[in-house]
C-alpha cells in the first residue's frame, strides 16, 4: 500500500507523499476570518458532514500537489486562488490518523482581503462558513468530547456539531490559543 493502511500484520504504513491539499483561505476584511466548508453527508467518506477547509485528493491530470489545491478549491467552491495569494506552504500533515488509510494532505496558506463569492458545489459542500479567527483563538470557546466512542478529542463546537481532528489541528498550530488564565496554550 504506497500511501497508508494496514499491512494486515498490526504495523500501520504512514504515507509518504502527499496525495491531497487543502486551502486555508484567510480573509483580513472586517476582522481576520477562515473559509470553512461543511462536507456533504455520503455515506462512502469518512469525513461527511464534517467541517472542512476546501481541498481534495490529486489527480492524474494535476501537474503538482499545489494544482490539486487550486483545483479542488476552484470545483468545490468556485474561488479561483492564484500563486500570488498564497502566504506560506505548511507542512504536510496526516488526516484521518484513526482510519485504516490515513492521508497525508497539503495545506497551503492563502489570504484574501476582501470575502470571494462562494458557491458551493452541491454535491460535496452541505454549507460554509467564515470563522472569526479571534473565537478560535480564545480557549474559552474549545472543549473536550467523544468524537468516537471511546476517543474524546479537544473541539471547537460551531451549531450542532463541531471542528476537530485534521482541521482542529491546523486551526490550532496556526492561531495559537491562548489560556485565559495563564496566557499560554
Amino acid at each position: 500500500m504506497r500511501n497508508g493502511g494496514s499491512s494486515g500484520d498490526g504495523h500501520r504504513f504512514q504515507p509518504t507523499a502527499p496525495v491531497a491539499a487543502v486551502a486555508v483561505i484567510r480573509c483580513v476584511e472586517q476582522g481576520e476570518r477562515i473559509l470553512l466548508v461543511r462536507r456533504a453527508r455520503n455515506s462512502k467518506d469518512p469525513w461527511s458532514g464534517h467541517f472542512a477547509f476546501p481541498g481534495g485528493r490529486r489527480e492524474e491530470q494535476d501537474p503538482s500537489i499545489f494544482a490539486t489545491c487550486v483545483r479542488e478549491v476552484d470545483e468545490e467552491t468556485g474561488i479561483r486562488l492564484t500563486p500570488e495569494k498564497l502566504v506560506k506552504t505548511l507542512p504536510a500533515t496526516v488526516a484521518g490518523g484513526g482510519l485504516l488509510a490515513p492521508v497525508l494532505v497539503q495545506p497551503y496558506l492563502f489570504e484574501v482581503s476582501a470575502r470571494p463569492t462562494v458557491r458551493p458545489a452541491v454535491l460535496e459542500i452541505e454549507s460554509y462558513l467564515w470563522l472569526e479567527t479571534k473565537r478560535f483563538r480564545d480557549r474559552t470557546n474549545h472543549a473536550v468530547t467523544e468524537v468516537m466512542p471511546g476517543t474524546a478529542r479537544a473541539v471547537f463546537p460551531i451549531d450542532d456539531y463541531y471542528i476537530w481532528g485534521f482541521t482542529y489541528k491546523i486551526l490550532h498550530s496556526l492561531f495559537v490559543c491562548d489560556d485565559p488564565a495563564t496566557g499560554s496554550v
